[in-house]
C-alpha cells in the first residue's frame, strides 16, 4: 500500500498536466459587430480574423443588425457567425448566455456602437476591447447620443481607435483607468503585375484609353460620404481640362438625388454610376486620381486601396486622411471646398509625371507603415487579459 508521501509527486504532476492542457487549449473570444455589409469596416474585421492564431483563439462572431457580403467569407473561415434578434435589451441579453455557453473570457467590440455590448458581460471577469472606427462619437444614433457615448465607453476597458484625432478625443471623454491605444488599419499591397492586370481590365470595361484621366469615387452613396461635393469637384475641374469620373458604391437612400445632381450640371457623358462593385480593389487600380469628398471618416479604407495601387489621392481633410496621405508628396488634402478640392485635381489630371510620382511614394508608404501582419498581430494582442491591467 501507498503512503500518502509517495502518492503527492503524482497528484501534483496530475494536477500540472491538467493546468498545462487547459493552458494550451484555444480562448474562446466573442467578437460583435453591427453589420455585414460591403464596407470597409468588415474588410478589416475579416483582415483581423484571417491573421487569427487558431492554437491560441477560438473566435465567434456576432452580428447585431444585419448580415449580407461578409458572412460568407468568414465562415469559410471555419469562424461561427450568429445573429442577434429581438429587441436591443433582447439582444444583449441573448449576447451574454451565449458568451456564457461559449466560455469566452475575452471580448472585442469592433465598433463604437456595439461597445455597449460589453456592458452585457458585466460580472463574468471578462477583458473587454471597444473600437472607434470614426470621428469620435458621430457615427453613433442621433437619438440619445449622449446616452450611445457613456455605454460605448462604460462597456470597454481598452478603447482601439485608428485615428490618432479620435484618439485624442476619446482619451479626453473616457476614465484615466482606461486604456486608449492608437491602432491604423491595414491593407495588403497588390504585386505590381495584379495592378497592371486589374488596370488594364477595367479600363478596357469602362470603355477608356489609355490618355483618358479616370477620377474615382467608391464609397456607400450616403449623405456621410459626400458624393454631391464629388460631381460639384467633376463640374469644376471639366470647364478646365478634360477628365472621365466613375462613382463605385452601394445606394444607400442618396443615389437618386446624386445622379439628379450631375444631370442638372450637364454631366451625362462626364460621370458614371456603377452602384456596387463586389471587388472594389481591382477597380481602383484602374484609376489615375482617387478623390474623397466624405464630410467624416474613421481611417478611409478606400484611400489606403488607392494608395496601396499607386493611385495618388486628394481628399478632404477628415478622419484620419492626414496620417495616411502626406499632403503634396503622396496626395492632396483640402478644406470642404469643392473647388479647393477640383483644383488639386487638376493639377494632378494635367500632369502624368507627377500623378506616377506621387502613386509611387503613396506605395511604398502604404508598404512600409500599413501591411497587416505587424497591425494585425497588434490587435490580438490587445485581446490578452494582461494588456492594460
Amino acid at each position: 500500500m501507498s503512503t500518502a508521501a509517495e502518492d503527492m509527486p503524482s497528484v501534483r504532476n496530475g494536477g500540472f498536466e491538467k493546468a498545462r492542457s487547459a493552458a494550451a487549449r484555444p480562448s474562446p473570444i466573442a467578437i460583435i459587430i453591427g453589420q455585414f455589409k460591403h464596407g470597409g469596416s468588415e474588410r478589416q474585421l475579416y483582415t483581423f480574423l484571417s491573421h487569427c492564431d487558431r492554437s491560441r483563439w477560438s473566435p465567434a462572431v456576432y452580428v447585431s443588425g444585419e448580415l449580407g457580403f461578409w458572412e460568407e467569407p468568414i465562415r469559410k473561415l471555419n469562424i461561427p457567425v450568429v445573429l442577434l434578434t429581438g429587441s436591443p435589451l433582447a439582444k444583449m441579453w441573448q449576447f451574454r448566455k451565449l458568451c456564457i455557453a461559449q466560455g469566452a473570457k475575452h471580448f472585442f467590440s469592433w465598433s463604437s456602437y456595439t461597445n455597449a455590448y460589453g456592458l452585457a458581460l458585466i460580472g463574468l471577469a471578462a477583458h473587454r476591447v471597444g473600437s472607434f472606427r470614426n470621428t469620435g462619437f458621430t457615427d453613433l444614433p442621433s437619438r440619445w447620443r449622449s446616452l450611445w457615448a457613456w455605454a460605448s465607453l462604460a462597456g470597454i476597458s481598452t478603447a482601439v481607435c485608428n485615428s490618432l484625432r479620435t484618439k485624442i478625443e476619446i482619451s479626453e471623454r473616457s476614465a484615466s483607468s482606461k486604456q486608449v491605444v492608437y491602432v491604423p488599419n491595414a491593407i495588403q499591397v497588390f504585386s505590381d503585375d495584379d495592378v497592371r492586370s486589374n488596370r488594364e481590365s477595367w479600363r478596357r470595361k469602362l470603355g477608356l484609353s489609355d490618355d483618358d484621366v479616370l477620377v474615382l469615387g467608391v464609397g456607400r452613396v450616403e449623405p456621410a460620404k459626400n458624393f454631391t461635393r464629388f460631381v460639384d469637384v467633376v463640374h469644376h475641374v471639366v470647364q478646365q481640362v478634360a477628365i472621365k469620373a466613375v462613382v463605385a458604391g452601394g445606394d444607400q437612400g442618396d443615389l437618386a438625388a446624386v445622379q439628379a445632381h450631375a444631370d442638372d450640371l450637364g454631366l451625362q457623358d462626364s460621370i458614371r454610376f456603377l452602384g456596387l462593385v463586389r471587388e472594389a480593389r481591382e477597380l481602383i487600380c484602374a484609376a489615375d486620381i482617387f478623390l474623397l469628398s466624405s464630410d467624416r471618416e474613421g481611417m478611409p479604407n478606400v484611400v489606403l486601396e488607392a494608395m496601396a495601387a499607386g493611385v495618388p489621392c486628394v481628399s478632404t481633410n477628415v478622419g484620419a486622411v492626414d496620417d495616411v496621405v502626406e499632403h503634396g508628396t503622396t496626395g492632396f488634402i483640402a478644406g470642404m471646398d469643392a473647388r479647393e478640392l477640383a483644383q488639386y485635381v487638376q493639377q494632378l489630371a494635367v500632369d502624368s509625371a507627377k500623378r506616377k510620382a506621387f502613386g509611387n511614394r503613396a506605395r511604398d508608404a502604404i508598404k512600409r507603415k500599413f501591411q497587416p501582419e505587424h497591425i494585425v498581430s497588434e490587435l490580438w494582442t490587445l485581446c490578452e487579459t494582461r494588456i492594460g491591467r
